[in-house]
């Protein structure tokens, strides 16, 4: 399971990515996912609510484009509810 500074990890990559015009610019899947590392990347990396939100992000994102939406608001509640 990712811990918090691997959510963080990820987060700069994507943000990197973002700010670079010469790469094609993020789907909006991939700005949801950004943006729940960045919930996960502050919260203390235990308890429930963060494992599923971290497990929901994992699956997702092991999602071919276009079918990852439903997981990744499954995530985002989740990781609501762990960045508490």
């Amino acid at each position: 399971m990712p811990t918090p500074t691997d959510h963080a990890t990820a987060l700069d990559t994507f943000l990197t990515r973002e700010q670079n015009a010469q790469l094609t610019p993020p789907l909006d899947d991939e700005w949801t996912a950004a943006e729940l590392h960045a919930i996960l990347s502050v919260a203390t990396g235990t308890g429930t609510a963060y494992t599923t939100a971290d497990t929901l992000l994992t699956q997702a994102e092991a999602q071919p484009v276009g079918s990852r939406r439903r997981l990744l608001r499954l995530a985002s509640l989740h990781a609501a509810r762990a960045a508490r």
